[in-house]
């Protein structure tokens, strides 16, 4: 499954909780708004989100290094989802350009999938063949995604990092502005990232994640006047060892979401269904 689609609905509780945390009395920016007003009402909006449609561009680049040999590889993403929240389901669309360090030829992956209470349908451009995620797989990526959106789950975890925040306004926008360093922060996440692998191992062991490291983390988030949540900004640099090996990613997103609660249902075509093979 596509990582951005369990990503946006933590990154909404995380604008909710830093603004519960503000001082409510507060002025946010220049705006007429407090930073109470604007919790109560970007509260209000999230509640009441049953769908909406997001694009994205993701730019990351991966080093990877062990004993022997280095290697580096460039990618480009970008996407394209439909989320309805009850009953969760989402349809999307992706096309990654990756490219090795040093090589001239860069590979072009493209990616299609749906996921409904029928189940988790996927293809892939190198496979030009629909594959559907066996049903215990697929629960435990359903669960997975339940659970990282599980509101009051989320804002006991992200409640620790409201200080951070800053609170301004840019044009006509609300803007929440984090920038995320140091130990705690690197705990909170080593804890997320091992949590969400246990999770999707099926109780296989999973490798140690030594010496993880989140470096330069910032979020920045947009809020229009019509207190949606409508514009996201990640930078992102990580390093960890893995059993001795060394990788290093640099990521950048951008995310705009829009199509407020006006998602038609979605639906596995009929030609999916009958021609996926099982993963």
């Amino acid at each position: 499954m596509n990582k951005y689609i369990w990503f946006l609905p933590i990154v909404m509780l995380l604008a909710v909780v830093v603004l519960g945390a503000c001082n409510v009395n507060q002025k946010v920016g220049d705006s007429d708004v407090t930073a109470k007003e604007l919790y109560e009402k970007t509260l209000k909006k999230q509640e009441s989100l049953k769908s909406y449609s997001a694009t994205g561009d993701i730019k990351y680049n991966m080093v990877f290094k062990d004993k022997e040999e280095e290697m580096s590889v460039d990618a480009v993403s970008d996407l394209k989802m439909d989320i309805i929240a009850d009953p969760l389901s989402s349809y999307f669309t992706s096309t990654t350009k990756m490219k090795n360090i040093g090589e001239e030829d860069a590979m072009d992956i493209k990616m299609e999938g749906y996921m409904t209470d029928k189940g988790f349908y996927m293809k892939e451009s190198t496979m030009n063949q629909w594959m559907k995620m066996p049903k215990e797989q697929y629960d435990l990526v359903l669960g997975s995604y339940k659970a990282q959106s599980d509101p009051s789950e989320q804002l006991k975890k992200l409640s620790e990092f409201v200080e951070d925040f800053k609170v301004d306004t840019e044009g006509d926008k609300y803007v929440l502005t984090l920038k995320a360093e140091g130990e705690k922060f690197t705990k909170f996440m080593k804890i997320e990232v091992e949590a969400l692998l246990a999770q999707m191992s099926q109780g296989a062991e999973t490798p140690p994640l030594d010496d993880m490291k989140f470096e330069d983390v910032e979020y920045v988030i947009y809020i229009n006047k019509d207190y949606n949540i409508e514009h996201m900004k990640t930078i992102m640099n990580i390093s960890m060892k893995v059993e001795g090996n060394e990788m290093k990613m640099k990521t950048n997103t951008d995310l705009k979401l829009s199509n407020f609660n006006s998602v038609k249902p979605i639906t596995v075509p009929k030609e999916v269904t009958e021609k996926a093979k099982e993963m």
